[in-house]
């Protein structure tokens, strides 16, 4: 009996491992399923993490997670474009310097309701920002509760509705001068008819010229129009000889009124690639100008040349020149120098925008360079 002992015991402690081995083979088989679970839960995760990254580095506005405080926890790229690296464990306050910014996301925080507002950001660059803050839900037991800043930068729109407000007034301005002349001489041509041929006659050249004035400046609009919805022209090889010296010949005589000499320097064989109609705009715009704000004596030339980014056609002048500090502005729509001046003779202030819109619809640019007392020169590049 004693011998067979230690034959049990081994014949217990297999049957032991036995039930072991059959427990955790239907362990394994209960794991392995719930193993297989969870990765396809991770992977599932790692998707939408990866959507939601992707997501929020495709927006164009700013987002931003912020705490109670406004301190910065989160942020997409484009909200560092717009605030600044270095964004996090900031608050909003430090980063814009926008008290106002800071008593909406309070306003959110204390009624737990979504705020909105049209701010103006001064820092770390001045920017108009449409700013939308939500109260996120949070988990019971978060530390923290969390909120959503969104800001939109809307400072394009605003310049954009800015310059719309000028035109509509500079037009509104523009049209009441001759308007105004137009009718001061109707009614008094009616208010006091005379038998005096020569009073009638002056009054009826002011309401034609003032009348020829409103219809050039009508045409300026509605080629500014167009120019400015820059449809893609079709260009076409031109000598631009021929056209220069049609030009000259059309202007030939306001040069010599004015006494002013136009020199041609462009060789015979000079090609330029550009819509015919829109270039002979460009270039009598620019060649009317320096013959119109001359000295008497004085002389344009005009001249071109190859370059590696295309054709450069140069207008200069002998005349007054343009101040440095309205060089920057000398292309805006109704800008003027002298105004006075260029209301005597005639101009509207649009020949300058037309030529910019004009050659940056064909791809090119155009450019201003002037001394006071010695003269100007205005350029334009045409790609070939």
């Amino acid at each position: 009996m004693i011998a067979l002992l230690p034959w049990l015991l081994v014949l217990a402690l297999a049957v032991v491992v036995a039930v072991l081995v059959i427990k955790l083979h239907r362990t394994e088989e209960q794991v392995l399923p719930a193993q297989q679970k969870c990765k396809e839960l991770a992977a599932e995760l790692q998707h939408y993490r990866s959507l939601l990254q992707h997501t929020m580095e495709s927006l164009q506005d700013a987002v931003v997670l912020v705490t109670a405080e406004g301190t910065v926890t989160s942020a997409n790229p484009a909200a560092l474009r717009l605030l600044g690296e270095g964004l996090l464990g900031q608050t909003l306050l430090q980063r814009t310097l926008c008290y106002d910014l800071n008593l909406l996301l309070t306003r959110c925080v204390q009624t737990q309701r979504p705020q909105h507002a049209e701010l103006r950001l001064s820092h770390p660059h001045p920017r108009t920002v449409f700013v939308r803050i939500l109260p996120l839900p949070t988990a019971p037991h978060a530390a923290e509760a969390a909120y959503l800043v969104v800001l939109t930068d809307i400072s394009e729109l605003r310049r954009l509705e800015q310059i719309r407000s000028d035109f509509v007034a500079n037009v509104s301005h523009e049209l009441r001068t001759p308007l105004a002349a137009i009718r001061a001489n109707a009614e008094a041509l009616l208010e006091n008819p005379t038998d005096d041929l020569a009073t009638q006659q002056r009054f009826l050249n002011i309401i034609v010229q003032q009348t020829e004035r409103l219809t050039r400046m009508t045409d300026d609009l509605l080629v500014l129009a167009k120019a400015e919805a820059r449809p893609i022209p079709q260009t076409q090889p031109i000598q631009l000889s021929s056209v220069v010296h049609s030009l000259v010949d059309q202007l030939r005589t306001q040069a010599e009124d004015a006494q002013v000499t136009v020199v041609v320097d462009v060789p015979e064989d000079f090609i330029v690639y550009a819509q015919r109609d829109q270039l002979e705009q460009i270039l009598w715009n620019l060649v009317d100008n320096a013959v119109k704000y001359n000295r008497r004596g004085g002389q344009v030339r005009i001249r071109a040349r190859k370059t590696p980014e295309g054709s450069e056609i140069v207008v200069e002048d002998t005349g007054i020149g343009i101040p440095h500090e309205h060089l920057e502005r000398i292309f805006e729509r109704f800008y003027r120098v002298d105004k006075a001046r260029s209301r005597a003779r005639g101009g509207t202030g649009l020949g300058l925008s037309i030529v910019k819109h004009l050659v940056e619809s064909h791809g090119g640019r155009v450019w201003v360079e002037s001394e006071w007392g010695v003269g100007s020169r205005f350029g334009i590049l045409l790609p070939d």
